[in-house]
């Protein structure tokens, strides 16, 4: 089956309405809603460790090397990176 979906961002009720029928084509032929593909989400008390853990990983790294960058943007976007793979899977960080 092929569908197509008019999104029109000048229609709120039916913008509502193409969400409603795209989480319930993700729900039956793909097995999964839309909440378990896109949503990432952190309690707040687990958002706090994974920032501590952050800054154990900058210590280490002063610490090996006081010359290094370890808040440089390539660095960060790995943490990142790392955290948003496990948090993908539904997963907790640390």
């Amino acid at each position: 089956m092929k569908m197509v979906i008019v999104f029109d961002t000048d229609d709120q009720q039916g913008m509502k309405n193409t969400v409603k029928i795209v989480e319930k084509l993700a729900t039956d032929y793909l097995g999964v809603t839309l909440d378990r593909v896109h949503n990432r989400s952190f309690g707040k008390i687990e958002f706090i460790k994974t920032i501590r853990e952050f800054g154990r990983q900058v210590a280490k790294e002063l610490a090996d090397d006081p010359e290094s960058e370890p808040t440089g943007l390539l660095k960060t976007k790995r943490f990142a990176e790392k955290v948003w793979d496990v948090k993908q899977d539904g997963g907790r960080y640390p």
